[in-house]
């Protein structure tokens, strides 16, 4: 069995459906609240399982109940949990997910404990994992040394990693420039580079200065304008499937780990993002993060009616 782990963020999401963001001072209200395990750390874990890989996730929560909610949500979906740390001078990590009636979401992150995941952590919990490990997905969600540490570790051991890079943050290219694939969506491309990437132009030129500073390929999510991947050989953008869109929180996860596994299939890059961006798709159509992760045979059922 394919094993992958994934290193990143873990999260209690608090998503809350409204019509509109609230204004400032502005007292609204929304339609409905629900409690429920996420973060793209744990997100990714659960959808490698879901896919029938084995998953094994790295983290930490803190010693409370939303710890503990979110550590049973994940062992009921099958993730190896025995690397995530207990670390009771933190609280577990928190976002506030506010979606609107267009299936757009605004999101507030209390850190905590993705906080304390250190490099020192990381190492110690990759170490024994090195000979059985196909691959391992990281993100931007843990402090820039740990991710660091990540990329190192994959390098030194042969192990490729895909640095899903979110959320938006001001990481030194040096960080993932040893990276097997590199994978930001726009708003975090765009602050990778600098500039807006919201037209076909900036999107292919955006992957390719990043592609410039070291992975092997550089696989950019576009949402409703589909994906785009570039290597040293080839360029190809790939329309979005049509869905009905409900809730797009956890759909880059959902792409980023199906993705990982149709790679390490042995599927071409093109077929693995046309994969990806199908659980992607569906992941939309669902409110949630984790809940709305699609498993293996939904995703091999919607691709075979796209045929």
């Amino acid at each position: 069995m394919i094993s992958i782990a994934s290193i990143g963020s873990i999260v209690v999401d608090l998503a809350v459906s409204t019509p509109r963001v609230p204004l400032t001072g502005e007292n609204f209200v929304a339609h409905s609240l629900h409690i429920g395990p996420g973060g793209k750390g744990a997100n990714a874990a659960a959808a490698i399982a879901k896919l029938g890989a084995h998953s094994l996730l790295i983290g930490k929560v803190g010693d409370d109940d939303f710890g503990r909610l979110e550590l049973d949500a994940l062992k009921r979906a099958g993730v190896d949990i025995s690397s995530v740390g207990i670390d009771a001078s933190v609280q577990t990590s928190t976002a506030i997910i506010l979606v609107n009636d267009q299936s757009e979401n605004t999101i507030l992150v209390i850190m905590g404990a993705n906080d304390a995941v250190s490099a020192a952590f990381i190492e110690s919990a990759l170490r024994p994992q090195a000979a059985t490990l196909n691959a391992i997905i990281v993100d931007f969600e843990i402090p820039e040394s740990a991710v660091a540490a990540v990329v190192r570790f994959g390098k030194a051991h042969n192990i490729p990693v895909i640095v899903d890079a979110g959320p938006p943050r001001q990481f030194d290219p040096a960080t993932w420039r040893d990276a097997a694939v590199l994978s930001p969506n726009e708003h975090e491309a765009a602050a990778m580079v600098g500039y807006p990437v919201d037209t076909d132009e900036a999107a292919r030129r955006a992957a390719r200065q990043l592609l410039d500073q070291g992975p092997k390929a550089v696989l950019l999510k576009r949402g409703a304008a589909g994906a785009l991947l570039m290597t040293a050989e080839e360029t190809f953008a790939l329309p979005a499937f049509a869905v009905d869109a409900r809730d797009t929180t956890g759909a880059g996860d959902a792409f980023t780990a199906m993705f990982t596994v149709a790679m390490i299939e042995g599927k071409p890059l093109r077929e693995a993002m046309r994969w990806g961006s199908a659980a992607g798709a569906l992941a939309t159509t669902r409110v949630g993060a984790m809940p709305a992760l699609p498993d293996r045979a939904e995703v091999e059922a919607f691709l075979a009616a796209q045929a």
